[in-house]
């Protein structure tokens, strides 16, 4: 779990840094402390494109190949209404 915490850190610290990543948050889930949903938000498929050739991406990759998880799923969604302020 500690090197988990570390790379998911670090990959979310620095993936917020990329061009056109508007959030990516890691959130735990309060039934089970070792399920976690990543909620990640960018402007556009080039953004997500280049987030995969990324090393803090790579990390996660690899920690996945490595047996690090028992499952991940995926879901994609197209944006309708984005933000963090009220408008």
């Amino acid at each position: 779990m500690d090197d988990f915490l570390k790379m998911i850190e670090n990959n979310a610290k620095k993936s917020r840094q990329e061009p056109g990543c508007i959030r990516f948050d890691v959130l735990r889930d309060q039934s089970k402390a070792t399920k976690f949903w990543f909620y990640e938000v960018y402007e556009n498929t080039d953004a997500v494109d280049h987030h995969k050739t990324t090393s803090h991406y790579q990390s996660w990759a690899d920690f996945k190949e490595s047996g690090g998880t028992v499952s991940s799923v995926s879901h994609k969604a197209d944006g309708e209404f984005i933000g963090n302020k009220a408008s």
